[in-house]
Parts: structure tokens; C-alpha cells; sequence
């Protein structure tokens, strides 16, 4: 705000000095066009919005039988404000949650994200918090970790977990194993598909079960044997996916759907589900955290340290580390599994460019069979333009969102300090104004010698931005890139059964039957 004010004033006395020179009739005119232009900032209940009502004010919205906005879809939740209110709109009378304003414009996110604060705030799970620092403070002892923290206690968790997660050296240090788990799963392949070779209608589970196996490797250091070929349904590996499932919908349900403003005040059906889930995945997780602890004792010194060896050296509190292998084990594997099957189906629907990624997998490597290394990842250009342009069309999270650290001006409106401003990204990737053909998948676009497309800042963020950025982003990178290789370098994959439906709970998630058909190279 300080800064627009000095620019108008630097303007107005520049025109001012100008008229009073006595210059000709053109410095008037200038003068008339510049002050049509700058238009006054208008205040915050000029925001368009959905109207609250006495009392309820807008949470009646979330009710049965009076939900116009599909909370289930985000991204038909932005295309429904967009349509109806424009490019920023407010939802107000959410208490006890604060005021959300959402925004479509890339130069309101560029806004607001280099202006969130030292501590950038963004609103986390309450039910998640209330469980962390109330329900079970005796395990947690107040540490909340990076999804929940706020203020100084947050920057002293990335303080601890950047130079670990975030860093490339140790994030290629996992390389050949997450390359052994990726190999295991693709050889697991054709004893899936049935006498049409087509994968069977649970074939989301197999994702699942490679994406929790991978993100094993790095925050427990070990093998959980979710690729076992016998895999018992009541084994702990499918118990612990099957609980992040149900988290998923769960907390959902307690922060944006019928159950939102409820739990808070008595135990509802959500609220006991989710303790009943939750409290199993921290009790499993928590003894395999442990036995990785217990495992670090007998390394050598010629060994490299475990990213959970070097968090506890760096933080000698084992609850951060306990706090930190969870939140990778909760969010690496709905997450990492749905980009990669969202990337499967676009290269499926798009054969033309599947045939393109094969031809370059081919030429680095000409061995199908050969470990990926990363020298070899540097090279594959074609393969991650693929993911980019999967998350630009589909990502998993629909946008991001940070809490207003200071008064600041989105799209001529004066927005207060404590409002929640949504950043839907996802909606925005597919507005023409932004992309040239955003329907269509079109990895070249990722291309910096692309002539056609200007990719602008600010308006894919897969990931988030800045220092709230996930952390964890790199090692699903690498953990989707080199599963990715490996089956397109063996198999042709169709999807015959389109196009797929989606439903969001904290995650967009595909939930069509993933009957892929595949083809041996």
C-alpha cells in the first residue's frame, strides 16, 4: 500500500509541475487520461460475493438441501465464483473460520504471495491441530509440525527440515533406491491385467501401494513390503493406505463439508472416525519411525546418513522427527499416486505425445531393463515437460492459500489483515488468457524455445510458492519421473473407458475404475 501511494503521489506532482510550467495542451491532456486511470482503491464490502443471512451467515450454505457450490469439486467451486462473481469475490460469515476471498487474477497471487509476511500464514486443518495439540498432546508435546505450525514455531520446523528435503544433493542420493522400487512395481505389471490386458478396476490400490513403498524409502529409510505380490488386506501396509483414504474424506468432511461447523462442539460421526483412524496410522507409523531410529545406531561411518539420520542430528527433539516421517507418510502417497495416474491418463488420451516420451526414452535408454540415474533424469527434457503439463491441466490441489500478514490492494480492493485469500490455481491453468489451447496437453509448451507460448508466473503452482512451498515436492518428483520412465519405456498405455471422473476431499482424486490397457514395447 505504502508503495502504490508514493507511486500516485510521484504522479500527481509531476503532472501538477507540468500544468504549472505552462507546457502545451497536450501535458493537459496527459494530465486528464493519467487521473481517468487511476482509479480509487474501493473498500472491502464492495467485494462481490455470496450474501450471508442473519445469524447463519453463509455456513447454511454447507447445509443439505442448500449447497449451491459443490464444495466436492474445487475446481467447479472456482469456475462457479469466476462465472458468477468475476475475477475476485469474497465469502464472508464462515465464523469461526475467517473470511476467504478468492482470486483469479495471476497479478493478485504475484501480489499476495510477495507480500505474506516473514512467517506466511496459511490455514490448516483444524481437526488436525485440535488432535496434535489436544487430543494426544502426551505424544506430541507441542509440536505440531510443518502442516499445522504457524508464526515462529513453523519457521523453526523448516529451519530443521530444508536443508534435508529440499535439497537436490540429498534428494539424488535416493535415486537408486526409489529406482528398485519403481522397477519392482513395473515388473509386478503383467500379472495384473486380465486375457484383454487391461488392468484391473482396483488398479488404484497398486498405486497406492508403490507411492507409500516409495515414500517409505525416504522417511523411514526401509522397505515396508507393500509390493509383495500376496499382500493380505488386513496386513499393516494396506491398513496404513486405507487409513489415509479415509483421513482424506474424513477431514474433509470437518473442515468443508456438512460437518464443518459441528465437531467443534460435540463428537460427530467424522470427528469419531477420524480419531479411530487417525490414532491407528500414528501408533503404525510411529513404531516404524522408531525401528528406523533404532537401525541408525549400527551404520558405519563410510555410510551416508538417512534424511531421518540427518533431521535428528540437526534437531536432537525425536518428536520433530516423528512429526516430520509422518506428514511425509500422510500426504506422499494419495497425492504422488493421483499425479501419476493423472499423467498415465493424458499421455493415454494423447498418443501422438506417449509416442513422442517413448522415442526419448529409447534413445537414453536403450537397455528398458538398466537402472535410471541422474544423469539420465537430467536428460529426459519430453518426460518431465509430461508432468508439468499433467499438473497444469489436473493438479492435485487445487490452489493455495495465505493469510493476509498486512492490509494490501487485490484487484483494486482494500483487503484487511486476517483474511484468507484462495489462490485457485488449477481453475486458473485452464483459462485461455493464460494458455494458448489450455484444454489440450501440449508439454512442448514447457519448452523454453516455445514460440507459440509465453508461460506466465503465478499461475501453475502445483506446489505452492515461496518458503510454504511443499516440502516434500522433490522427492515426489523424482519418485513419479522415474515410475513414469520405466513404464512408458515397457508398455503402450490406453484408457478406453473416459473420460474420468474426479472428486475432491483435500485432494482432486480420480475415481472412475483406472482400466488401463497396456501394450509391451
Amino acid at each position: 500500500m505504502a508503495g502504490r501511494r508514493k507511486l500516485l503521489l510521484a504522479n500527481q506532482r509531476s503532472l501538477q509541475s507540468l500544468l504549472r510550467a505552462g507546457e502545451s495542451r497536450q501535458f493537459a491532456g496527459a494530465a486528464t487520461a493519467l487521473k481517468q486511470d487511476v482509479q480509487p482503491v474501493r473498500p472491502y464490502e464492495d467485494i462481490p460475493g455470496p450474501k450471508p443471512i442473519p445469524l447463519l451467515g453463509n455456513k447454511f450454505r454447507f447445509m443439505p438441501g442448500f449447497r449451491k457450490y459443490n464444495f466436492n469439486d474445487m475446481f467447479e467451486v472456482g469456475k462457479q465464483f469466476y462465472e458468477e462473481f468475476g475475477p475476485i469475490s469474497k465469502f464472508t460469515g464462515l465464523e469461526p473460520l475467517h473470511d476467504m476471498v478468492f482470486v483469479f487474477d495471476p497479478k493478485d497471487v504475484e501480489t499476495m504471495l510477495r507480500n505474506e509476511g516473514p512467517w506466511p500464514y496459511r490455514r490448516h486443518l483444524g481437526c488436525l491441530e485440535y488432535y496434535r495439540k489436544h487430543t494426544r498432546k502426551d505424544f506430541f508435546k507441542g509440536v505440531g509440525g510443518v502442516l499445522i505450525d504457524q508464526g515462529k514455531d513453523w519457521q523453526e520446523a523448516r529451519h530443521h527440515v530444508n536443508p534435508i528435503m529440499m535439497q537436490t544433493k540429498i534428494v539424488e542420493m535416493y535415486t537408486p533406491k526409489i529406482d528398485q522400487v519403481a522397477e519392482d512395481f513395473t515388473l509386478l505389471l503383467p500379472g495384473l491385467v486380465d486375457s484383454k490386458n487391461e488392468m484391473p478396476e482396483n488398479f488404484n490400490n497398486e498405486l497406492h501401494k508403490w507411492a507409500l513403498e516409495s515414500i517409505a524409502v525416504v522417511a523411514l529409510d526401509t522397505r515396508l513390503g507393500c509390493l509383495d505380490a500376496n499382500l493380505e488386506a488386513d496386513s499393516e501396509p494396506q491398513k496404513m493406505i486405507d487409513s489415509v483414504h479415509t483421513l482424506l474424506i474424513v477431514m474433509h468432511s470437518l473442515e468443508l463439508g456438512g460437518e464443518a461447523f459441528l465437531w467443534r462442539h460435540f463428537p460427530t460421526p467424522s470427528w469419531s472416525k477420524f480419531i479411530k483412524t487417525i490414532d491407528f496410522f500414528l501408533d503404525v507409523s510411529h513404531k516404524y519411525v522408531l525401528q528406523a531410529m533404532e537401525r541408525s545406531k549400527s551404520r558405519t561411518a563410510n555410510q551416508e546418513p538417512s534424511a531421518l539420520e540427518r533431521l535428528l542430528k540437526r534437531d536432537p527433539n525425536p518428536t520433530r522427527a516423528v512429526v516430520m516421517a509422518l506428514d511425509m507418510l500422510m500426504a506422499g502417497i494419495d497425492t504422488t499416486s493421483h499425479s501419476l495416474t493423472n499423467v498415465l491418463l493424458h499421455l493415454s488420451e494423447n498418443q501422438d505425445k506417449q509416442e513422442i516420451l517413448h522415442q526419448e526414452l529409447k534413445r537414453i535408454m536403450p537397455n528398458q531393463h538398466a537402472p535410471i540415474t541422474n544423469e539420465m533424469l537430467n536428460e529426459m527434457k519430453f518426460l518431465k515437460a509430461c508432468v508439468k503439463e499433467s499438473m497444469r491441466m489436473m493438479p492435485v490441489v487445487p490452489g493455495t492459500m495465505r493469510r493476509t500478514f498486512n492490509e494490501i490492494v487485490l484487484s483494486n480492493y482494500r483487503i484487511p489483515v486476517g483474511v484468507d485469500v484462495l489462490m485457485l490455481n488449477g481453475a486458473m491453468s485452464r483459462f485461455s488468457e493464460h494458455y494458448t489451447e489450455p484444454e489440450k496437453f501440449k508439454p512442448e509448451r514447457w519448452f523454453r524455445d516455445d514460440q507459440e507460448e509465453k508461460i506466465k508466473p503465478f499461475v501453475t503452482l502445483p506446489f505452492g510458492h515461496g518458503s510454504r512451498k511443499c516440502v516434500g515436492f522433490r522427492f515426489a518428483l523424482l519418485e513419479m519421473e522415474i515410475t513414469l520412465a520405466k513404464m512408458v519405456r515397457r508398455f503402450r498405455w490406453e484408457f478406453k473407458y473416459g473420460p474420468m471422473k474426479y472428486k475432491s476431499a483435500l485432494v482432486h482424486a480420480p475415481v472412475s475404475p483406472l482400466k488401463f490397457t497396456i501394450h509391451k514395447r
